[in-house]
């Protein structure tokens, strides 16, 4: 089991717990496109007319930036990347009509074990199952108690488990519940369309194999879902992976030993979400990200330029 947060080990270093650095603006998305059984309840989808009018209110306030200004540390005044969690398909998508067209870098963090023929995540499956068959019914067939939403089992319970046990509860809710038709999950990436995407000016990046929580995970599990799969990537894709985004974004997922193993595996920059502006940073090699789905402007306007400053300030403030 993985050991303490990665907070703790810093406050009795040599490195600054909290170093001042320039102001790096970070956004996520994951899925562009509509939702279906798969999808929904898990608030990750941006329909494409969000994402594009995103794109454009950040484009008239922002300069958006790659990973290789990011890590240089050469950034504009007001530097913003554009990051995908996942392994979407819509996102090459949009990174053939939208992005490469207007030269807008991005990083795409994937999952390489979604790329393989027939695979699904525990998180799709749950959403399937509880979009289906009932969250009641769900919860009864996994033992837990009844609960009001896909979104906290995942976060709550499913949180606890590693690699094998997660694989167990999709085998145990597909026995339970049936074979899935796998035509209404949104598509999915191929492993060819990795070296597409780097033709495109998206750089690859690891999202952990199969998209776990890196606090449970053992010392084996670990290495298949942080090293094992940064190499898997780099074969799929033929480019570097040199950054790392945490699945769920929580911090307790990047305790001590996971950040160390994942710079010692040649991640040089790693990704959180937690909605706070970087101006204030755990660690020289972490950056926040703030998740985006169908906000209104205005809503993005409040998130980006006040919100994530005061989150930011109550941390450094109240820890």
């Amino acid at each position: 089991m993985a050991d303490a947060p990665f907070a703790d080990a810093l406050r009795s270093s040599n490195e600054p717990a909290n170093p001042i650095m320039p102001h790096l603006t970070c956004v996520l998305h994951h899925h562009i496109g509509q939702e279906g059984a798969f999808e929904k309840g898990l608030g990750l989808t941006s329909s494409r007319e969000a994402f594009e009018r995103h794109l454009a209110w950040l484009g008239e306030r922002y300069e958006f930036v790659s990973l290789d200004q990011v890590l240089s540390g050469d950034l504009p005044k007001k530097p913003l990347l554009l990051t995908f969690d996942d392994a979407w398909h819509s996102v090459l998508g949009i990174a053939r009509d939208v992005l490469s067209p207007r030269g807008i870098p991005a990083v795409y963090f994937i999952n390489p074990g979604m790329v393989e023929e027939g695979a699904i995540s525990l998180d799709s499956m749950l959403a399937y199952a509880v979009n289906t068959f009932g969250i009641g019914e769900v919860c009864k067939a996994l033992g837990l108690p009844r609960c009001d939403a896909v979104h906290s089992v995942i976060v709550n319970d499913m949180a606890k488990l590693g690699s094998a046990e997660r694989q167990g509860v999709v085998a145990e809710l597909i026995a339970k519940f049936g074979p899935v038709d796998l035509d209404q999950r949104a598509r999915l990436l191929s492993g060819d369309d990795l070296k597409e995407l780097v033709s495109l000016g998206i750089e690859i990046g690891n999202h952990t194999k199969t998209h776990v929580h890196c606090r449970s995970l053992s010392a084996d599990e670990m290495q298949e879902e942080i090293a094992g799969s940064k190499a898997l990537l780099e074969e799929l894709s033929q480019s570097r992976v040199r950054s790392l985004s945490i699945p769920y974004g929580h911090e307790l997922d990047l305790t001590d030993e996971v950040h160390r193993h994942a710079r010692e595996s040649g991640h040089e920059a790693i990704f959180l979400v937690h909605a706070r502006a970087n101006w204030l940073r755990p660690a020289k090699d972490v950056w926040y990200r703030r998740s985006l789905t169908n906000q209104s402007n205005r809503e993005l306007a409040m998130e980006l330029q006040i919100k994530q400053h005061l989150r930011s300030a109550r941390k450094a403030v109240l820890g």
